[in-house]
């Protein structure tokens, strides 16, 4: 027990390096290839630091039992409600904890457009990919998992083409701290770092936390809702904190929603594809409540033209809310 413990520790640190690494990185990446910062955020950093919660289901699904199929699935449902629950409060909690130590103010400054515009298409998408769980025609799920993906290959163009490049001073390359303009291999090798760090020590971090949930006798389902997409989407959570501090809103948020994209459009396409896609209770139950925390955001993004710290923290109850609901339904 104390040693998954421990292990459980060494793998946040080498998350927490590799979030670091990541997000300069990107930045580095987004320049070079003249893009704008949602699109960095939304993107490239979504899809980077979205790969544990990608490759953990896939894991679970293809070399798993019958229960490895449920571990993915519950993976799948319980990432996007991670992040439009507890990712959204930690981000405001960021907010608070560095603006009482002076590094920013308490007003967010998060481009409302690109905001929206993830939230408005993650929310469909995912009601869309939820729902086919409950259809039992093999065609209908197919042409669901169809275009979901190809929704998301619309919403990467787009992003990419409706923005003009990020401009303002960049902090230097990490790896490659003497050069004020790092080259192309440099940059490509310090993002390759990072993201065998963030992988690896979520792969490492969702073992150690299996074997410290045995030991205290958790159910798989709970496992695969709660625990597991905690594991996953700590990069999330990590580089939107890390950008907070740096007051780069736009890059913080976007990270959270465009890897919401990410997941309600893919991750249930290779749901339908790999596992009879069926959804027990508290999967159902997590995916209403992921559904209603970003409908939530996105109501006070509309009413109040900006991101509001309240609308970030509130999402902290939802997360709080449900777990209570799992405690009492054991």
């Amino acid at each position: 027990m104390l040693a998954s413990v421990v292990q459980l520790a060494l793998a946040m640190a080498v998350i927490l390096v590799g979030a670091e690494l990541f997000t300069n990185a990107v930045e580095w990446v987004g320049r070079r290839l003249g893009l704008g910062e949602g699109s960095v955020g939304s993107v490239l950093a979504a899809v980077g630091t979205a790969l544990p919660e990608t490759v953990v289901p896939i894991v679970a699904i293809v070399f798993g039992s019958r229960s490895g199929q449920h571990i993915g699935i519950g993976a799948i449902v319980g990432s996007s409600f991670m992040l439009t629950t507890l990712a959204m409060a930690v981000s405001g909690l960021a907010v608070v904890v560095f603006t009482l130590r002076g590094r920013r103010g308490y007003t967010v400054r998060a481009e409302p457009a690109i905001i929206g515009r993830d939230l408005r298409m993650f929310i469909p998408a995912y009601a869309l990919g939820v729902g086919a769980a409950f259809v039992r025609v093999p065609w209908v799920r197919a042409a669901v998992a169809v275009v979901l993906v190809a929704a998301y290959v619309v919403y990467v163009i787009r992003a990419v083409w409706q923005e003009e490049a990020m401009e303002g001073e960049l902090e230097r390359l990490i790896l490659h701290r003497a050069a004020a303009e790092p080259d192309n291999a440099r940059i490509a090798a310090q993002a390759v770092v990072a993201l065998g760090c963030i992988v690896g020590g979520a792969e490492w971090f969702v073992r150690s936390i299996e074997h410290v949930s045995a030991s205290l006798g958790v159910a798989p389902m709970v496992l695969s809702l709660l625990i597991t997409p905690f594991a996953t989407e700590l990069p999330e959570k990590f580089n939107s904190v890390l950008w907070i501090r740096d007051g780069k809103d736009t890059l913080a948020l976007g990270n959270i929603t465009g890897a919401l994209v990410f997941q309600a459009c893919l991750l249930p396409a290779i749901g339908i594809a790999l596992t009879p896609w069926e959804l027990q209770r508290p999967a159902a139950v997590a995916a209403m409540v992921g559904v209603t925390a970003a409908a939530f955001a996105l109501g006070s993004l509309s009413m109040r033209r900006r991101v509001h710290l309240a609308a970030l923290l509130g999402a902290g109850i939802l997360y709080a809310s449900y777990v209570v609901y799992v405690a009492l339904t054991i």
